[in-house]
């Protein structure tokens, strides 16, 4: 368009063009320090050029885009390693919490030694079996000195306080763990709903890259940030709609489009055991499950654990409601995950399959006019998230712990392997024959009775009677691993165990064994020590009274602590299952002026016990410890105490190394996005100043444009 109104008509448009480019950019500047926008960016231009007899000539330029500055790749690069350091953050804090409670804030990067040095842990474990020993140690050298016993006594009792009070803390922190994982789902499940409703609103919204939704767009980006922080998800835009994203964890589908699919629930160590003492969905364990909430904010779980159903052979007879026609059977297994079905499927999504009547065996996906479904890899309740706070606090605080990865869990069990080793070997030298008092008790609740009884791979215990128990006891006996606890208690007769029970036990009775021992000897060779636990009464031909097995060599040796007979043939074993709220015990009968410095009777100048608990500190003795794999190995109490300081503190430095690796990725790939995405002061001003100039040398252009346009009137007239 040529002439003078044609030139004004470019000029207006150009005019409004910069009004809006210099509106949005002053927008950029509102946000500088808002860290979930992304810059926006006016792109201006023809919409059309019209060939003229002078020439090309423009439409005029207009805004043609409000563009966000976004890299799809950056910002899902920005997710992923949020789920890491969310990961290793949470793993960071924990074990550090750990490291405190245990006594022995110690720098084993800087210096490993320092681990082997009482001084720089006073108020640890490692430092109270220092005092112990040398208190007995100098109580030796003068055993009928009562302050030297009192010293001795006190030694003991701090010892047990020490082990106690660690056990206790570490205790405590797994419960104020499990409240702040149960918190962390409920929020990731908030987000969740959030991020399927802001999907909803963006499809609704103007396209995104005519900028109708950039808000919408930032708020999602940066709700997805914080839900990986907390559980590591798998993100893809939708085939329909690519403006949608779908979430899924462990191979099911959480968001679809603009809907919430499913949620995440956590089971709890206590209702784990609980459902499955009530036989209630198999045997569901502690972790994470994917389901969605009732009316009444009950979780319900949405995949079944049937075992069976995993292995689908063709003419199973198998059901999705609104999904696959009635009476549809599987034709064929094309591979590990895929199945041929009879009939199409009418619907295309994630769904529970029922296979022979059992409801949810698998999840499935199906896509509708398609005789071939998929099988989704989560084959159970639970799903393992692979990063963020959740799968970070949940390793550190209840995961397994290895030779390379210490965790709360197994400090747990360290501390109750150490606590039953100084009461044994202890008690084994200051009461040799059990007629006397021991020097260390736990606090026992005796459940031995003809009732009683395990089943290998259960958690549940059946019992004469529950009474005395709580929830967090210890539980030793006859096929019950080194660490247990209880569980929950479900009524006079019966409770459950954090872990399930390693041996089938019809009855805690007397059991016969075939062995044979040397005179002199405590060493018992039998045919098998299955069934067999350290504590266990022992009795037979020549046996004193009193004995028990003071510890298990191996699959066929157990030693006694007192010597056994020459020619013993047939042993009685009486299993003693005992629950104690407390690791140890020094008894509250004994005193400085009845502690013992060698046998009742013996001499004032006798000091033969004393000499021998002061020994223990060099004797290398049988360990069965996480820290070497659960495989036997021979170590010293020192040895023992420090290799479990030191795998903390190496577990420490390892995930701390990592984090501090994470963090420095995460900052540099945040840097670059904030490159492309992040507001620039010096930049928007310069534009700004920009914009102002031509917008003002449009309206300059208009002015002299209507001051000709007045000047032609005016010659007209």
């Amino acid at each position: 368009m040529g002439g003078l109104f044609g030139n004004l008509v470019q000029a207006s448009k150009a005019l409004m063009a910069n009004q809006v480019a210099i509106q949005v950019t002053g927008r950029n500047l509102a946000n500088v320090n808002n860290p979930e926008y992304a810059r926006l960016r006016v792109k201006m231009g023809d919409r059309y050029v019209e060939q003229t007899p002078h020439g090309p000539e423009g439409s005029g330029v207009e805004v043609l885009q409000v563009q966000q500055m976004r890299d799809a790749f950056l910002d899902a690069q920005v997710v992923r390693h949020a789920s890491d350091n969310g990961s290793l953050d949470a793993q960071q804090t924990i074990l550090a919490n750990l490291e405190l409670i245990l006594g022995n804030h110690l720098n084993s990067a800087a210096d490993p030694a320092a681990i082997a040095d009482a001084s720089n842990s006073t108020t640890g474990i490692g430092a109270a079996l220092d005092e112990f020993f040398n208190a007995f140690s100098a109580l030796a050298a003068n055993p009928s000195d009562l302050p030297s016993k009192s010293a001795a006594l006190n030694a003991a009792a701090i010892l047990a306080d020490r082990l106690n009070l660690a056990d206790q803390r570490v205790a405590g922190s797994q419960v104020d763990q499990e409240g702040q994982i149960k918190s962390d789902v409920a929020k990731a499940n908030g987000l969740l709903a959030d991020i399927a409703q802001l999907n909803f609103q963006i499809r609704q919204a103007a396209d995104v890259e005519a900028g109708g939704a950039v808000d919408l767009v930032d708020s999602r980006q940066a709700k997805l940030e914080q839900l990986a922080s907390l559980v590591k998800l798998d993100i893809t835009k939708d085939s329909e709609n690519p403006s949608e994203l779908n979430i899924s964890l462990g191979g099911v589908v959480l968001v679809a489009q603009a809907q919430l699919v499913h949620q995440i629930g956590y089971l709890s160590e206590q209702g784990a055991a609980d459902l499955s003492a009530a036989g209630s969905l198999k045997n569901r364990t502690q972790g994470f499950e994917i389901g969605s909430y009732d009316v009444a904010g009950e979780f319900v779980p949405t995949v079944a654990s049937t075992g069976g159903a995993a292995m689908l052979r063709p003419t199973d007879s198998v059901a999705a409601l609104s999904v696959l026609p009635a009476g549809t059977t599987i034709i064929a297994r094309i591979d590990n995950s895929t199945l041929q079905m009879s009939q199409k499927a009418t619907q295309t999504g994630y769904f529970g399959l029922t296979v022979n009547g059992v409801e949810n065996a698998r999840v499935g996906y199906a896509t509708s006019g398609s005789n071939i479904i998929t099988l989704s890899p989560a084959t159970g309740y639970e799903v393992v998230p692979a990063g963020g706070s959740l799968q970070g606090r949940f390793q550190a605080t209840f995961g397994a712990p290895t030779a390379t990865y210490m965790t709360a869990k197994g400090i747990r069990s360290q501390l109750a392997d150490l606590a039953s080793t100084i009461q044994t070997q202890v008690n084994a030298i200051y009461n040799p024959g059990q007629t006397g008092s021991d020097l260390f008790v736990p606090a026992e609740v005796d459940l031995t009775a003809a009732s009683s009884q395990t089943v290998a791979g259960s958690r549940n215990v059946t019992v004469a009677n529950t009474a005395g128990l709580v929830v967090g006891m210890h539980v030793s006996g006859c096929g019950i691993p080194s660490g247990a606890t209880v569980a929950s208690i479900f009524n006079s007769t019966s409770f459950s165990l954090n872990v399930p029970a390693s041996l089938s036990v019809a009855s805690f009775g007397p059991t016969s064994l075939t062995g044979v021992s040397t005179n002199g000897s405590k060493q018992v060779s039998i045919s098998s020590t299955v069934g067999l636990s350290v504590g266990m009464q022992i009795t037979g031909a020549g046996i004193p009274a009193g004995a028990t097995i003071a510890s298990i060599k191996d699959g066929t040796t157990f030693l006694l602590n007192v010597a056994a007979p020459a020619g013993v043939s047939t042993l009685t074993a009486t299993a003693s299952l005992k629950s104690s709220r407390n690791l140890l015990e020094v008894p509250s009968t004994l005193t400085a002026s009845s502690l013992l410095a060698a046998p009742a009777g013996s001499p004032a100048s006798a000091n033969t016990f004393a000499l021998k608990i002061a020994a223990l500190r060099d004797l290398s003795l049988q360990w069965n410890s996480v820290v070497s794999g659960g495989a036997a190995f021979g170590a010293k109490f020192s040895d023992f105490g420090r290799g479990m300081v030191t795998s903390l503190a190496q577990t420490i430095q390892t995930v701390g190394t990592r984090a501090e690796e994470a963090q420095v990725v995460g900052d540099a790939i945040k840097a670059q996005r904030d490159s492309v995405s992040g507001v620039s002061l010096d930049e928007e001003t310069a534009d700004l100043l920009r914009f102002q100039k031509a917008y003002q040398a449009n309206a300059k252009v208009i002015s002299v444009i209507d001051e000709m346009l007045s000047s032609l009137i005016g010659m007209i007239r």
